[in-house]
């Protein structure tokens, strides 16, 4: 009678997980080919290089009603990018149109996107390594690491507040990302605040050292506007490093962009950036200013993208860098 009763259990299992499987699964992916030449002033004494590379990906997500009216939602990414393929987003969301809870990593709303209009990638992905974003590991904000989060939607937005119980630090279901590093939160809104072609973007990152981790601080805020077929949008950052008392770097940026859409193929585009370095209370003399123009078309299931960046005081030193960089998306 046992093992009848185990054996039922099992079965009744099996067709449990059965439906779960029925449930409409959604495949996605796209294809990122680059072309990248970087020319370094010579006087600094860094060469000059050029290449090509690729990022390819491909996502899984499905959604079930469950049986207290909740909605969830859950799926995962795996990318390869000049090495074997590896999960980089998953999640499982819970909730209803007004609010939901994340299991999740490289999901969500985030500080790492630009809130100001732009051609494809940002200056800071074209010029890498520049001061602006090379904010060093956990300091960008904690929506890479493995978090839990809630989304509460009003306001015509989403507010966001996600915990991430070890900083910098990813984890699978058996081997976890235990709690090496500190914790750390973020608190941010992204959307409109209810008018029509308005953006804002605000946030902030917190990690609490203690011993000899590093607090870390991030702010950032944007605003941008859409009309017709220009878009405008000024940004502010502001970042905060310690490793002792009296050891401390902080990075201020401020950004400005413009695009615009000439056709319903191609938008051009100009933004500046620029960062200022002040380490444990002494302000570095080189002011990191970047300057990039794009352009972007789209031949249906082909984009192409040219970016062209001219970098004074790279990483805020004395050393000058320009950055061609060409690169064709392809999604299915």
């Amino acid at each position: 009678m046992k093992n009848k009763l185990l054996l039922t259990t099992a079965i009744a299992g099996l067709v449990a997980i059965g439906g779960v499987a029925q449930a409409e699964t959604k495949i996605s992916g796209n294809l990122e080919q680059t072309y990248k030449a970087t020319s370094d002033d010579a006087s600094a004494g860094a060469a000059s290089t050029d290449g090509l590379g690729a990022e390819y990906n491909i996502g899984l997500s499905s959604s079930a009603e469950l049986d207290n009216g909740l909605t969830a939602k859950f799926g995962f990414n795996l990318e390869a990018n000049n090495a074997a393929a590896a999960a980089d987003v998953h999640f499982l969301t819970i909730g209803n149109d007004m609010m939901s809870v994340s299991i999740a990593r490289d999901n969500g709303n985030n500080l790492s996107s630009s809130g100001i209009p732009h051609i494809s990638d940002t200056a800071s992905t074209v010029v890498a390594g520049g001061a602006y974003n090379n904010l060093g590991v956990g300091e960008s904000d904690g929506h890479n690491d493995d978090h839990i989060r809630a989304d509460i939607n009003g306001l015509g937005g989403t507010f966001t507040l996600r915990y991430v119980p070890s900083d910098g630090q990813t984890g699978g279901s058996t081997a976890v990302a235990v709690n090496g590093n500190n914790s750390a939160y973020d608190m941010i809104y992204r959307g409109s605040v209810g008018v029509e072609g308005l953006s804002v973007v605000a946030g902030q990152h917190r990690v609490e050292g203690t011993g000899t981790a590093k607090d870390l601080e991030l702010d950032k805020y944007s605003i941008a506007y859409n009309f017709g077929q220009f878009a405008v949008g000024v940004e502010k950052q502001s970042s905060k490093t310690s490793a002792a008392a009296g050891s401390q770097n902080e990075k201020d940026s401020t950004s400005a962009s413009a695009t615009f859409a000439v056709n319903d193929k191609m938008s051009i585009g100009i933004a500046r950036y620029e960062t200022e370095l002040t380490e444990s209370g002494t302000k570095n003399a080189n002011e990191e200013k970047t300057t990039m123009v794009g352009v972007g078309y789209s031949l249906g299931g082909i984009a192409i993208d040219i970016n062209y960046a001219m970098a004074d005081n790279f990483n805020n030193t004395t050393q000058d860098r320009d950055v061609l960089q060409i690169r064709t998306i392809q999604k299915f």
